[in-house]
C-alpha cells in the first residue's frame, strides 16, 4: 500500500525528466560514441564506423542495425554519434516510458485503506464450501507411511562383477552360451544324445 507513495516521492528526486537508470545508460552510450566515426548522406541516413564494424542509422525511422535503440528505447552510441554530427540532443530521442510523467501515471492511483477482517460486516450470502470428493475410476492407491525403524527394501539385482562365468556349450570360462563362438564337438553331441536315449 505504501509503495505507490514511495514511488511518487522517488520520482521527485530525479535530476532530469529521464529515469536514473535510463540516464546512466544514456551517459554510458555518450561516452562510447566518442570512438565512432560518422558518414552522412545529407538526409536522415548515417554510416557509423565502430572499429571494424559499420552500422547504418536512419533517424527518420528510428532504426540502427545494432538494434539496441529499437529494443531498449535509449539511443545507442551509433545514434548518439549521428545526433552529435547534426547538433541534436540525444535526450530528446529517449522513449516516453522512461519519462517522469509516464512513471507517475503508473502510481497515480492509491490503494485505499481498509479495517481489519474482524470488523468486516457479516455477509448473508451462503458460504462457499469446497466440492465433495468424487471417487475416481480404477483401484485406489494405498498411501502407506513407512515406520522410521523399518529397513528400506533394496531394489535391483546384485552385481555380477568379478564372477567367472562358465559356458554351457564349450565349458570354458569367461563367457556364456549366448556369446560363445565355438561349435559343440561331435563327441559331446553324441554323448548328449546317448544320455537322453535320443535316436
Amino acid at each position: 500500500m505504501t509503495r505507490h507513495a514511495d514511488m511518487r516521492r522517488f520520482a521527485e528526486t530525479w535530476i532530469t525528466d529521464i529515469s536514473p537508470i535510463a540516464r546512466m545508460t544514456l551517459e554510458e552510450n555518450k561516452d562510447a560514441s566518442s570512438r565512432c566515426k560518422v558518414l552522412w548522406n545529407g538526409d536522415d541516413g548515417f554510416e557509423i564506423s565502430d572499429g571494424d564494424i559499420k552500422h547504418v542509422v536512419d533517424l527518420r525511422w528510428k532504426t540502427c542495425t545494432c538494434r539496441s535503440w529499437m529494443l531498449r528505447g535509449i539511443p545507442c552510441p551509433h545514434v548518439i554519434c549521428a545526433l552529435y554530427h547534426i547538433e541534436q540532443n540525444p535526450d530528446d530521442l529517449v522513449e516516453h516510458w522512461y519519462r517522469k510523467a509516464t512513471f507517475l501515471k503508473a502510481y497515480q492511483y492509491s490503494i485505499q485503506t481498509m479495517p481489519s477482517m474482524k470488523m468486516w460486516p457479516e455477509s448473508e450470502n451462503p458460504s462457499i464450501e469446497p466440492p465433495e470428493p468424487k471417487p475416481m475410476p480404477g483401484r485406489p492407491k494405498k498411501c502407506r507411511r513407512r515406520a522410521k525403524d523399518k529397513p528400506r527394501k533394496k531394489f535391483g539385482k546384485l552385481s555380477k562383477k568379478g564372477v567367472n562365468m562358465t559356458c554351457s556349450k564349450c565349458h570354458q570360462l569367461g563367457h556364456n552360451k549366448s556369446a560363445c563362438k565355438s561349435e559343440v564337438s561331435h563327441a559331446y553331441f553324441e554323448s548328449f544324445l546317448a544320455l537322453f536315449n535320443v535316436h
